[in-house]
């Protein structure tokens, strides 16, 4: 674990969220961060304990973190808290299963992050698209005006990926462009050779299984459960059998699984 990175501290916390990792010694300290904010139209600061503190006697918050090591952060109407800022504890960075372009060798455990997490009064609704929307334009406008963001984490997925890549999916996405499905969800094969995905459940409480004859081409198959993500989280969770045709003409059927946790992916 970097020096400073303490996942049992107060402060420090692994929660469904987006992290930006740094090399140990690189995260940004406040003046950083607030300078990043104020370049960024649609974002500002709600709260920051630090400016609080400098004209009362107040100190730890109720969950234990000092003045300096967070802030409140206001994006399209929405506010969300950034934790981990610099000289402050690391945030825990999240248990990782999957990689893209990311270094050969890359280690979260080797990293410092920071991260955002939608604020108290977002959580029950923390899944939903304009939040995720909020969320992530915030995270990339950062990314893009602090230095040393080496890799961006998304926790419902447990996935890493590079930050230029990152940024640009998820822009493009924001700009009318396709579901960021490659970061936002991963692939995986199971041990039937089905092609799951993890973190589809995020937004729909249900997550893809492509069949294994269909798997056996993972690059194929891949495509398709990304152009299936992008669907998916536009139209909903799925309740009942239906077809998709793809862009190749091709169809598939897509049924829930008998508990429904599942979308099954065949060949019609």
């Amino acid at each position: 674990m970097p020096q400073g990175q303490a996942s049992d501290l107060p402060g420090s916390r692994i929660a469904d969220g987006v992290y930006l990792l740094f090399s140990p010694g690189d995260r940004p300290d406040r003046s950083q961060l607030l300078a990043a904010i104020e370049d960024m139209p649609l974002a500002a600061i709600t709260h920051d304990p630090a400016e609080q503190a400098a004209t009362s006697s107040a100190g730890c918050d109720a969950e234990g973190r000092q003045p300096g090591e967070w802030l409140e952060l206001l994006q399209s109407g929405m506010t969300f808290d950034l934790l981990g800022l610099s000289p402050g504890p690391s945030v825990a960075s999240p248990t990782i299963s999957h990689r893209l372009a990311c270094d050969a060798h890359f280690d979260p455990a080797d990293h410092e992050a920071i991260a955002l997490f939608p604020g108290p009064h977002l959580a029950d609704g923390a899944n939903s698209l304009p939040i995720v929307r909020a969320m992530l334009d915030l995270a990339c406008g950062i990314a893009r005006r602090v230095d040393g963001v080496r890799t961006i984490c998304w926790s419902p997925a447990r996935s890493a990926v590079a930050m230029p890549m990152f940024c640009q999916s998820v822009e493009q996405w924001l700009e009318g462009g396709p579901f960021p499905a490659l970061g936002l969800t991963s692939f995986a094969l199971d041990e039937r050779g089905a092609m799951r995905s993890e973190g589809l459940a995020h937004f729909l409480g249900q997550e893809l299984s492509i069949a294994p004859e269909l798997a056996s081409d993972r690059i194929a198959a891949t495509r398709l459960g990304a152009r299936l993500v992008h669907d998916l989280v536009a139209s909903g969770p799925l309740d009942a059998p239906r077809e998709f045709i793809a862009e190749d003409g091709l169809g598939f059927l897509l049924s829930p699984s008998e508990n429904a946790s599942q979308i099954e992916v065949r060949r019609m």
